[in-house]
């Protein structure tokens, strides 16, 4: 058990201290730096943690390593930072709350909520987890990964939220193919019975869609029309465009 308990303790030391490097790992748990270096190689290699992206030689956990303990406010800070002012600007010019989530493999976590003047009821907590198919959020990212992707994550049994949840392999590839289309993508009462949402896709650097920022309200409040009608698209495209660059992600 004890290389188990390094591992935990090196962990620790990353979450507490991150950015941090080896030689400091090594000072705060009085460790060899060959110790502490093959146990860094082996957490990086599980994704559980990443060489910071402006620290040389520093390491951060990874957003899987936050998610699995409920938070990645290191992992996603520059991302949260950059999208907070459109968000902003969304919220003020619909009025309804603004959503901002990352995706981690075949899921997404809210990180970041910017609640309206009347905000939903039943608002995401952060950091939870979600399925792709269910969201705007999700579709939106779901919409511009590899075929070979979608089609893995389409094999798989997939959850039904609502009655209005697509869980039919053809229909949601179908609809996937009109989101990469015009570029956005919209939930009508699927991931809850009374909320519309309309999201896009950011890419990072490498042309990945890492995140998706989306607009959700109550259905009394806007309708599927209304909801396409939050923004023109070219908008929606400008507010996630901003957003995706490699300049702010982690």
């Amino acid at each position: 058990m004890r290389p188990v308990q390094t591992a935990l303790n090196v962990l620790e030391v990353i979450a507490h201290d991150q950015p941090v490097g080896l030689s400091a790992i090594a000072r705060e748990l009085e460790l060899p730096k060959t110790t502490v270096h093959r146990v860094l190689q082996t957490l990086q290699a599980a994704g559980w943690i990443a060489m910071d992206a402006e620290a040389r030689g520093d390491w951060t956990i990874t957003i899987k390593a936050g998610l699995a303990v409920g938070s990645a406010q290191h992992a996603t800070a520059k991302l949260r930072g950059a999208a907070f002012p459109i968000m902003e600007e969304l919220r003020t010019r619909t009025g309804e709350s603004v959503y901002l989530a990352i995706r981690e493999g075949d899921t997404l976590a809210l990180i970041e909520r910017l609640d309206g003047p009347n905000p939903i009821a039943h608002a995401w907590p952060l950091w939870q987890r979600g399925p792709l198919h269910a969201t705007s959020l999700g579709k939106s990212m779901l919409a511009l990964l590899p075929v070979e992707d979608v089609t893995h994550y389409l094999d798989k049994p997939l959850t039904r939220n609502t009655r209005r949840t697509l869980v039919q392999p053809a229909a949601l590839f179908a609809e996937l193919a009109l989101i990469e289309e015009r570029g956005f993508a919209t939930s009508f009462r699927e991931n809850w019975p009374n909320e519309n949402g309309v999201g896009a896709a950011i890419r990072d650097a490498r042309g990945q869609p890492t995140a998706a920022i989306s607009i959700s309200a109550p259905t009394d409040r806007v309708s599927e029309v209304q909801c396409l009608e939050l923004g023109p698209p070219d908008r929606r495209r400008g507010a996630a465009d901003r957003l995706g660059t490699g300049k702010i992600m982690n």
